[in-house]
């Protein structure tokens, strides 16, 4: 997957999530969604611990 901005990341994680919930899709269409929504979830918190270890760094150098 290519990555995406951690608000794009979001919004799909949100979009899969949604379509699991709405129960009106298939088995093979909520393993998509949930494979797609994994990888979305993995992006976001890669994004955050990244963002986690410039903050630290940064207050150190204060």
């Amino acid at each position: 997957m290519d990555k995406y901005k951690f608000e794009e990341s979001l919004a799909k994680l949100q979009e899969a999530c949604d379509r699991m919930k709405a129960g009106d899709i298939s088995l093979e269409e909520a393993i998509a969604c949930y494979n797609e929504g994994k990888e979305h979830y993995r992006n976001c918190k890669d994004i955050l611990e990244n963002a986690t270890q410039t903050i630290e760094i940064l207050e150190r150098d204060e």
